[in-house]
């Protein structure tokens, strides 16, 4: 339009008039100015600013943002793009699972991680140390090579590493988790 103004086009739905509305694109200096000159009963005067790209209507005491930036709006997509539309949980092996997060237009993500350690211990010892890797402090059930269940004294040494002492020698498993 050769006179640089934006015009709108709309219909009153109270009347079912059509309204011609008229507007002077401004700068953001030029519409804070314009609050020194407005009043209550200047309520509804619509201005678009150029230099952030934006819509605002006077609300009788001050600007009222109304639209949305093309940066908010990429904003915006990219949250969309990234909802999370779904959760599975994979489980390699009794000790590892995998944990995916399905998003609506980007790439899933996934994270393996550590759910148990079974700890086999062969040769017969009074005193086992293990080294699960968990980063934890875990519950620790302990069998014999009979499968019977044996009660230990279980000392942790840090978040990866303990000991289970027994008054007695033999061989077994430790699940730790």
């Amino acid at each position: 339009m050769a006179d640089n103004k934006l015009y709108l086009h709309n219909i009153d739905l109270a009347t079912n008039e059509l309204i011609n509305a008229r507007m002077q694109p401004v700068t953001t200096s030029q519409r804070v100015a314009l609050a020194s000159v407005y009043n209550s009963g200047d309520e509804g005067i619509l201005v678009y600013d150029v230099n952030l790209d934006l819509f605002f209507v006077w609300d009788g005491n001050q600007w009222v943002q109304i639209s949305l930036s093309p940066i908010q709006i990429a904003q915006l997509q990219y949250a969309y793009d990234n909802s999370i539309i779904g959760v599975s949980v994979t489980y390699n092996t009794p000790e590892q699972g995998t944990v995916t997060l399905n998003k609506l237009n980007a790439p899933s993500l996934a994270a393996t991680y550590e759910r148990a350690y079974i700890h086999t211990q062969s040769s017969p010892a009074a005193t086992w140390t293990i080294a699960h890797n968990l980063n934890k402090f875990p519950a620790v059930s302990i069998v014999d090579s009979a499968n019977a269940e044996v009660i230990g004294e279980v000392e942790y040494i840090d978040a990866d590493n303990l000991v289970v002492k027994f008054t007695a020698a033999f061989s077994g498993q430790a699940f730790i988790n």
